[in-house]
């Protein structure tokens, strides 16, 4: 009540003069299944920033002050179609056809050349019901079918080049994505769930089951408040259709890679109210890194029951199991980065491999009311195991630096999560204003139970100590090959060195007002979070409860139908366990971020661009109490700015474009140790610039063919962690190129990555005496062929 006095009053102040208002009403369906709805379909009035989402029932409504001539609708994974009005009232009856339909002439594609590339509406899984463009908040979308054309099999997989400013620490690929932006890593959703675990994961989604992801810059109270202000991102995975559909797409590459993954679309009964979805995936490959292979399953099943129109019920399990050799291709050297050849591992032949088991489960129920107001209600749970014994170097040996002292160790571990939310969508218009309301309730646990880093293989020394043994390596000239003893925590994980939970809910308000003609929308929100957390780590027992309530405020306004700028106010926090010297609990780290942005469509939607400036800050940043390790001290604090572009599209005729440049400045400005303060916050990189281009070859006889090119580039990278002797870094730079023919229902697809064969590493960092970095691929190439039936 009090959000819609306050768009009253602010409707007031504006004092706008009534006109008359133009309704236009619909529906949206598959146009297969005419009995289908279509819901998060995008409508907007051609050459306006006008526009609106379809429901869960696939109806919509839009509002205009002037009388329109034609509405644009899409969706994805279905064509764009442009529908001309009549100034008829009666309401439009929608048929989007599923993009790889066959011999359905009454749709006609905007182009011959067009490529999903840029999405104009954000999922439903995000809660909104707004266009993206006139959204207070940078978010950009990336379609299934950039992915494909970029070859890419997983979220570790180069997918991040698609967006300003995101880079990945490369560190364990095969347990977690590990995105930072912004100076601060980002949280993970999957069809707008918290998976985000305490520790490491979730495990990467791989491309088989993605539908589209979708990058939120900076905090989004709409979704949670838990974690780095810098942003999240949501994988969206893929849904029954209700049309029959199937698929099979095959993958070769450098290194014996075989992968082979088929998508299953269909219905169980001829009302067609029970629909599925099955995808599986398996694939092997070696690795340019000695000894490191990896083996990879997949089982993706979806059920849905259309119960009626109105109201659906959708039960999804996701099953991936991973065995591979290398933990992490970590390699180390006294004589600096990317001294080793690329091959070189610290890895033994003869121990075994890790194994990886990964459980994600949804349940999702949706109603609609009516046209205007729905409800949303999710369950899902995680759980990952996984188990292994990797080789470690801790040091340089004083005396001998080219002689690498290894040491096994062993990892078990299981990370669970549970998440529950309930939200309400809602629409109330009154004269002159438009109010849509989102309301709900988030609740997560997070558990993490685990033997980590365990130094198993020891000895006793003449002294009676307890000592490691060492497996020494020559980094001139290695040579493997010695027999590692295996190890199994006696007892599991009930006898493991850590435990660790985070219990949260969260409760939550949006009101977006829009005025002004249909200018000018005003966002305001709040949400309050309680959070507990408790840890035993290595007998250590810590905890923490905090509650908190933080604001959102967002300012968007169309300069020109197809043109907008925004500001925003927003803030998150992230849960911290310990205890102060005086007793008293831990704050969680707290983040603000305040931004500003601009964004403009072009050639009626085909394609976008995005500016933003932002400024976040830190506080309460955690740090070890130098006069007892036991104790925290509060005292960090850091802050990140910097300048966002992306242009994503088709920017001419045949020429789809992801092109994109971020600048940021992230420092710390109080810490413990004040060597450190001014120094760069971990994962900084100053510049970091991405380009693809995928061009449609024109004319008859060559329009079956396209090529693609693209590079990545980083420049005045930072270390892994803080440091306040920064050592120099090489920037980064990879050129990539290909070459794809398409007919009715084949794809074929050719990539050629790292052309210039460049000797590139990522994740460096200096300590004791080492300098540690991830080796990157050399020269590669994929092939992929599709084939629709």
């Amino acid at each position: 009540m009090t959000l819609r006095i306050v768009g009253v009053i602010l409707l007031g102040l504006f004092s706008f003069s009534s006109q008359a208002q133009h309704f236009i009403k619909g529906r949206v369906k598959e146009a297969q299944s005419p009995q289908r709805p279509l819901a998060g379909a995008s409508i907007q009035l051609t050459g306006t920033t006008q526009g609106t989402v379809s429901n869960d029932e696939g109806y919509f409504e839009l509002q205009s002050t002037a009388p329109a001539t034609s509405i644009t609708v899409s969706h994805v994974g279905y064509q764009t179609q442009r529908i001309s009005l009549t100034g008829n009232s009666a309401p439009i009856e929608i048929n989007l056809v599923a993009a790889n339909a066959q011999g359905l002439k009454e749709v006609t594609v905007t182009s011959r050349y067009y490529k999903p590339y840029h999405l104009n509406t954000v999922s439903s899984a995000l809660r909104l019901q707004t266009p993206l463009i006139n959204l207070s908040q940078n978010i950009q979308e990336i379609s299934a079918e950039v992915i494909y054309d970029q070859g890419s099999f997983n979220m570790t997989d180069g997918i991040t080049r698609n967006v300003s400013g995101v880079i990945r620490q490369e560190v364990s690929n095969n347990l977690g994505p590990y995105m930072f932006m912004r100076g601060g890593q980002i949280s993970t959703l999957r069809n707008g769930i918290d998976l985000t675990p305490i520790y490491r994961g979730p495990a990467p989604e791989d491309a088989a089951i993605i539908d589209r992801v979708e990058f939120m810059k900076g905090p989004s109270l709409f979704m949670n408040n838990i974690g780095d202000p810098a942003g999240t991102f949501n994988v969206l995975t893929k849904q029954p259709t209700g049309t029959p559909q199937y698929s099979a797409t095959a993958m070769l590459g450098s290194w014996n890679l075989y992968r082979l993954a088929a998508d299953v679309d269909g219905v169980l009964d001829a009302q067609k109210k029970f629909q599925y979805r099955l995808n599986v995936m398996g694939m092997t490959s070696q690795s340019f890194v000695k000894y490191d292979f990896n083996r990879r399953l997949l089982i993706a099943p979806v059920l849905k029951y259309q119960i009626s129109d109105r109201t659906s019920l959708t039960a999804e399990y996701n099953y991936q199991q991973f065995s591979y050799a290398l933990f992490s291709p970590i390699v180390m050297s006294p004589k600096g980065y990317a001294t080793l050849p690329r091959n070189f591992t610290i890895h033994e032949p003869t121990l075994k491999p890790y194994h990886v088991r990964d459980h994600t489960a949804f349940l999702t129920f949706t109603h609609g009311f009516s046209k205007n107001w729905s409800l949303t209600a999710r369950g899902a749970l995680m759980q990952n195991d996984y188990e292994g014994i990797y080789m470690w170097v801790t040091g340089v040996n004083s005396a001998n630096p080219n002689l690498l002292l290894r040491n096994p160790k062993y990892d078990l571990a299981r990370t669970q999560v549970y998440s529950q939310q309930a939200f309400i969508n809602g629409k109330i218009r009154t004269t002159g204003l438009t109010q849509q309301i989102l309301a709900g309730v988030d609740v997560n646990q997070k558990r993490f139970r685990a033997d980590s880093y365990v130094t198993y293989d020891t000895y006793t020394d003449a002294a009676g100590k307890t000592q490691p043994t060492y497996y020494p390596l020559t980094i001139d000239a290695p040579e493997y090959g010695v027999e590692i003893p295996n190890y199994h925590t006696p007892g599991g994980l009930a006898k493991g060195n850590t435990k660790q939970s985070i219990d949260y809910y969260s409760v939550y308000a949006l009101d977006e007002l829009t005025f002004c003609k249909e200018k000018l929308r005003l966002t305001l929100g709040g949400r309050f979070t309680s959070v507990n957390t408790h840890n035993n780590v290595s007998a250590v027992l810590t905890s923490s409860k905090d509650q908190l309530f933080t604001p959102r405020v967002g300012l968007s306004y169309s300069i020109q139908p197809t043109w907008s700028v925004y500001a925003l106010y927003d803030q998150t926090l992230i849960p911290q366990a310990g205890i102060l010297a005086t007793g008293e609990a831990i704050r969680p780290l707290e983040g603000i971020n305040r931004e500003i942005g601009m964004k403009k469509d072009w050639l009626d939607g085909r394609w976008n661009t995005t500016l933003s400036v932002y400024h976040i800050h830190r506080s309460n940043i955690v740090a070890t109490d130098p006069n007892n390790a036991l104790y925290r001290l509060q005292v960090g604090k850091s802050h990140s700015k910097g300048i966002e572009l992306d242009v994503v599209g088709e920017v001419l005729s045949g020429l789809n474009a992801v092109i994109n440049y971020a600048y940021n400045d992230s420092k710390i400005e109080a810490d413990v140790n004040p060597q450190l303060i001014g120094a760069r916050t971990p994962m900084y990189v100053k510049h970091v610039q991405n380009t693809w281009l995928n061009y449609q070859l024109p004319g008859s006889k060559l329009s079956a063919f396209s090529v693609s090119a693209g590079y990545q580039y980083q420049g005045g990278r930072g270390e892994r962690y803080a440091t306040a002797t920064p050592h120099s870094n090489p920037d980064y730079f990879r050129l990539d190129g290909g070459i794809g023919w398409h007919r009715k229902h084949l794809k074929v697809n050719l990539l050629v990555n790292n052309i210039l064969n460049k000797k590139l590493i990522a994740t460096p960092w200096f300590r004791s005496g080492l300098y540690y970095w991830v080796p990157q691929a050399p020269l590669n190439a994929r092939l992929s062929i599709h084939y629709v039936l």
